[in-house]
């Protein structure tokens, strides 16, 4: 292996390590750096193939748990380094072409239903840590949720909430919609650490593989199928009905995608596409339930080709040196 590789990981290591660690207070400026840990990560597996990405991991963890202790060191290795390397491999994967053609390099439709499958996990995967049924599970983010609409030094510890507003069901329906609403960042924050992280070393020369075309994105058909069976299995009772319920979350999460796919290619040709995105990106920030009407566009498009029929992109999508991993 050579010397770069190790001093590469050792440095995205001890980076990744850092950024979790600084989660440790709470904060939402530290909550966000808990999302970019895996970036360093990413950029060595990325840049410098998976070895590094490897070595990053267990430098971080070795260092978080001397530091902090053998718990964060192990937390790092399942929620920061292990997801990252994987991704990290998967996207310089390739196979030789046929008759001598160029690699056939793992699909990023693939990349990004793994990025949704991660985020689900890493969610499930916390939930023992907490409780052991459905019921404690809520009642602890219940509990969590009304200390954090506590109002320091009030008479009567009410909520920090406009007038009118019941802080009782405020309470009830972030307790049942944060479990999703995790899994769903954690997936988009995977998905965003990974174009960045290709991104940044395309710009450097380092990326191995051409720089796909993400507005011609596919999903597997298995893909509607899997979706089809969590939601299917999401009415389960307890703890089971609330993992599938996490799968759905993030497979919808990753059909939406695959709908913003659809309108780039529907806008390629008008003469105001800059401004139609403009403002269709304005209005999800403003509207999030446009959301759903985009998985159900991504849904159509898996099963009726809807960006066939807006014709191929103009030109190819630009190239960068193609060695295998």
């Amino acid at each position: 292996m050579p010397a770069a590789y190790i001093l590469v990981g050792i440095g995205a290591g001890a980076a990744s390590a850092l950024l979790y660690a600084a989660a440790a207070s709470g904060s939402p400026l530290a909550l966000t750096l808990l999302y970019v840990a895996p970036l360093p990560i990413l950029l060595a597996a990325v840049g410098w193939r998976h070895s590094a990405g490897l070595i990053a991991t267990a430098v971080g963890a070795g260092l978080l748990l001397l530091s902090v202790g053998p718990k964060t060191g192990l937390y790092f290795v399942i929620a920061v380094g292990l997801p990252s390397w994987w991704l990290g491999y998967l996207a310089l994967l390739a196979r030789p072409g046929v008759d001598g053609r160029q690699p056939e390099w793992y699909p990023i439709g693939r990349l990004t239903l793994w990025c949704a499958a991660l985020g689900a996990l890493l969610v499930a995967a916390s939930i023992p840590l907490i409780a052991t049924s459905l019921e404690d599970y809520r009642a602890a983010l219940r509990t969590l949720f009304e200390k954090a609409f506590e109002t320091p030094g009030s008479a009567d510890g009410g909520a920090i909430l406009p007038r009118g507003q019941d802080p009782k069901a405020l309470i009830e329906l972030m307790t049942a919609l944060a479990p999703g609403m995790a899994a769903s960042f954690w997936t988009l924050a995977s998905i965003f650490n990974l174009w960045l992280a290709g991104r940044i070393t395309r710009a450097s020369g380092r990326l191995a593989r051409p720089w796909p075309d993400i507005r011609a994105m596919e999903f597997p058909r298995a893909a509607a199928l899997g979706l089809a069976v969590a939601v299917a299995l999401s009415f389960l009772p307890n703890l089971a009905g609330l993992v599938a319920e996490l799968f759905a979350g993030t497979f919808l999460v990753a059909f939406t995608l695959l709908g913003l796919c659809v309108v780039h290619v529907a806008t390629l040709r008008t003469p105001m596409r800059v401004f139609i995105l403009f403002g269709f990106y304005t209005l999800l920030v403003l509207q999030p339930w446009i959301a759903v009407l985009l998985s159900l566009l991504g849904l159509a498009e898996q099963f009726v080709g809807l960006r066939r029929r807006f014709g191929p992109p103009p030109g190819g999508p630009p190239t960068a040196a193609a060695n295998l991993p």
